[in-house]
Protein backbone atom coordinates (compact mmCIF):
# COMPACT_ATOMS: atom_id res chain seq x y z
CA UNK A 1 0.00 0.00 0.00
CA UNK A 2 1.55 3.33 -0.99
CA UNK A 3 0.83 6.54 1.15
CA UNK A 4 1.42 9.83 -0.47
CA UNK A 5 4.12 12.58 1.43
CA UNK A 6 2.23 14.81 3.54
CA UNK A 7 3.41 18.29 4.21
CA UNK A 8 1.94 19.34 6.96
CA UNK A 9 1.46 17.15 10.66
CA UNK A 10 -0.99 18.35 13.32
CA UNK A 11 0.59 16.81 16.61
CA UNK A 12 3.27 14.50 17.71
CA UNK A 13 0.81 11.26 16.88
CA UNK A 14 0.42 12.80 13.59
CA UNK A 15 4.02 12.88 12.65
CA UNK A 16 4.72 9.09 14.38
CA UNK A 17 2.21 8.24 12.38
CA UNK A 18 3.79 9.43 9.28
CA UNK A 19 7.39 8.59 9.93
CA UNK A 20 6.18 4.64 10.74
CA UNK A 21 4.80 4.87 7.19
CA UNK A 22 7.76 6.78 5.81
CA UNK A 23 9.42 3.71 3.29
CA UNK A 24 6.25 2.93 2.00
CA UNK A 25 5.58 6.66 0.65
CA UNK A 26 6.97 8.05 -2.64
CA UNK A 27 9.05 11.21 -2.67
CA UNK A 28 7.32 13.61 -3.95
CA UNK A 29 9.91 14.81 -6.42
CA UNK A 30 11.08 11.20 -7.74
CA UNK A 31 8.21 9.03 -6.88
CA UNK A 32 10.81 6.57 -6.08
CA UNK A 33 9.54 4.24 -2.67
CA UNK A 34 11.56 2.86 -0.21
CA UNK A 35 14.60 5.60 -0.15
CA UNK A 36 12.60 8.65 2.40
CA UNK A 37 14.73 8.92 5.73
CA UNK A 38 14.29 11.68 8.74
CA UNK A 39 16.66 14.34 8.01
CA UNK A 40 16.46 16.73 10.87
CA UNK A 41 14.81 19.62 12.44
CA UNK A 42 13.30 22.79 10.52
CA UNK A 43 14.04 25.37 12.81
CA UNK A 44 12.67 29.00 12.49
CA UNK A 45 12.34 32.13 14.61
CA UNK A 46 9.58 32.37 17.79
CA UNK A 47 6.95 34.91 17.09
CA UNK A 48 7.07 36.23 20.15
CA UNK A 49 10.83 36.19 21.27
CA UNK A 50 12.83 36.86 17.94
CA UNK A 51 16.21 36.09 19.08
CA UNK A 52 15.13 31.98 20.02
CA UNK A 53 14.60 29.45 17.28
CA UNK A 54 11.69 26.62 17.65
CA UNK A 55 11.24 24.10 15.67
CA UNK A 56 8.62 24.49 12.60
CA UNK A 57 8.64 21.35 11.12
CA UNK A 58 10.72 18.39 10.25
CA UNK A 59 12.91 17.91 6.61
CA UNK A 60 12.90 14.38 5.27
CA UNK A 61 15.79 13.18 2.85
CA UNK A 62 15.21 10.85 -0.01
CA UNK A 63 18.45 8.91 0.27
CA UNK A 64 20.67 8.48 -3.73
CA UNK A 65 23.65 7.50 -1.11
CA UNK A 66 25.91 4.19 -0.92
CA UNK A 67 24.19 2.87 -4.74
CA UNK A 68 20.81 3.99 -3.09
CA UNK A 69 18.62 5.34 -6.08
CA UNK A 70 16.79 7.81 -4.62
CA UNK A 71 17.22 11.81 -6.08
CA UNK A 72 19.22 12.92 -3.09
CA UNK A 73 16.68 15.69 -2.47
CA UNK A 74 14.74 17.18 0.71
CA UNK A 75 11.32 18.64 1.59
CA UNK A 76 9.47 19.81 4.63
CA UNK A 77 7.20 18.24 6.81
CA UNK A 78 5.52 21.76 8.44
CA UNK A 79 3.42 21.90 11.83
CA UNK A 80 0.48 22.60 10.64
CA UNK A 81 0.39 25.84 13.38
CA UNK A 82 2.84 27.47 11.19
CA UNK A 83 2.24 29.88 8.81
CA UNK A 84 4.45 28.48 5.83
CA UNK A 85 6.90 31.29 5.32
CA UNK A 86 5.69 33.65 7.89
CA UNK A 87 6.88 34.21 11.87
CA UNK A 88 3.10 34.83 12.39
CA UNK A 89 1.56 31.43 14.05
CA UNK A 90 -1.67 29.94 12.65
CA UNK A 91 -3.89 30.92 15.61
CA UNK A 92 -2.80 33.97 15.99
CA UNK A 93 -3.57 34.57 12.21
CA UNK A 94 -6.77 33.60 13.07
CA UNK A 95 -7.42 35.44 16.22
CA UNK A 96 -6.57 38.61 13.65
CA UNK A 97 -9.26 37.75 11.29
CA UNK A 98 -12.01 36.95 13.78
CA UNK A 99 -11.31 40.26 15.28
CA UNK A 100 -11.40 41.61 11.75
CA UNK A 101 -14.74 39.52 11.32
CA UNK A 102 -16.32 41.36 14.48
CA UNK A 103 -16.14 44.80 12.80
CA UNK A 104 -12.53 46.00 13.90
CA UNK A 105 -10.64 47.84 11.36
CA UNK A 106 -6.96 46.33 10.14
CA UNK A 107 -4.75 48.00 12.47
CA UNK A 108 -7.07 47.72 16.08
CA UNK A 109 -7.76 43.95 14.92
CA UNK A 110 -3.81 43.67 14.99
CA UNK A 111 -3.03 44.86 17.95
CA UNK A 112 -6.32 43.90 19.78
CA UNK A 113 -4.78 40.67 18.75
CA UNK A 114 -1.53 40.65 20.85
CA UNK A 115 0.93 40.07 17.80
CA UNK A 116 4.24 41.49 18.56
CA UNK A 117 4.91 42.19 15.38
CA UNK A 118 5.72 45.73 13.25
CA UNK A 119 2.53 47.77 12.72
CA UNK A 120 2.86 47.43 8.77
CA UNK A 121 2.69 43.45 8.93
CA UNK A 122 -0.70 43.71 9.63
CA UNK A 123 -1.41 45.35 6.19
CA UNK A 124 0.87 42.99 4.43
CA UNK A 125 -0.58 39.42 5.97
CA UNK A 126 -4.41 41.31 5.64
CA UNK A 127 -3.34 41.97 1.85
CA UNK A 128 -2.44 38.55 1.08
CA UNK A 129 -5.18 36.90 3.07
CA UNK A 130 -7.37 39.45 0.30
CA UNK A 131 -5.31 37.79 -2.62
CA UNK A 132 -5.60 33.99 -1.62
CA UNK A 133 -9.19 34.31 -1.70
CA UNK A 134 -10.16 32.24 -4.86
CA UNK A 135 -8.05 29.71 -3.65
CA UNK A 136 -9.10 29.37 0.00
CA UNK A 137 -12.36 29.58 -1.23
CA UNK A 138 -12.20 27.21 -4.03
CA UNK A 139 -10.99 24.41 -1.40
CA UNK A 140 -13.46 25.23 0.82
CA UNK A 141 -16.05 24.56 -1.25
CA UNK A 142 -15.24 21.05 -2.37
CA UNK A 143 -15.60 20.62 1.78
CA UNK A 144 -19.17 22.62 1.79
CA UNK A 145 -21.36 25.02 0.62
CA UNK A 146 -20.86 28.49 1.38
CA UNK A 147 -22.76 29.79 4.45
CA UNK A 148 -26.24 31.29 2.63
CA UNK A 149 -27.18 33.29 5.85
CA UNK A 150 -24.09 35.32 5.36
CA UNK A 151 -25.41 38.92 5.31
CA UNK A 152 -21.98 40.94 4.37
CA UNK A 153 -21.49 41.76 0.92
CA UNK A 154 -17.65 41.48 1.97
CA UNK A 155 -16.11 38.83 0.43
CA UNK A 156 -13.38 38.65 2.96
CA UNK A 157 -15.71 38.17 5.89
CA UNK A 158 -17.34 35.63 3.70
CA UNK A 159 -14.70 33.27 3.59
CA UNK A 160 -13.79 34.04 7.48
CA UNK A 161 -17.81 32.53 8.02
CA UNK A 162 -16.91 29.99 5.38
CA UNK A 163 -13.62 28.71 7.56
CA UNK A 164 -15.97 28.84 10.73
CA UNK A 165 -19.10 26.41 9.06
CA UNK A 166 -15.99 24.17 7.49
CA UNK A 167 -14.35 23.60 10.53
CA UNK A 168 -16.80 24.20 13.18
CA UNK A 169 -15.15 22.15 15.93
CA UNK A 170 -11.52 23.35 15.35
CA UNK A 171 -9.85 26.00 17.97
CA UNK A 172 -8.38 27.04 14.79
CA UNK A 173 -9.83 26.65 11.67
CA UNK A 174 -6.68 27.92 9.86
CA UNK A 175 -4.55 25.18 11.62
CA UNK A 176 -7.51 22.55 10.34
CA UNK A 177 -7.17 24.11 6.72
CA UNK A 178 -3.91 23.04 6.02
CA UNK A 179 -4.25 19.73 7.73
CA UNK A 180 -7.29 18.76 5.84
CA UNK A 181 -5.96 20.01 2.45
CA UNK A 182 -2.08 19.53 2.99
CA UNK A 183 -1.73 22.86 1.50
CA UNK A 184 -0.67 26.42 2.80
CA UNK A 185 -3.46 29.37 3.77
CA UNK A 186 -1.26 31.80 2.30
Amino acid sequence: MRFKAKRFYSGEEDLRHFHFQLKQTPCPHCKSIGFLNRHGYLRGYDEHDCCKKVIRGRRIFCNNRNRRTGCGRTFSLLAAQILRKFMISAPNFWLFLENISSGLPTLPAFTAAAIPLARSSCYRLWKLFRLQQSNIRSKLLNLCPAPLNSLTPSPRLQTILHLQTAFPSAPCPLTAFQHHFQASFL
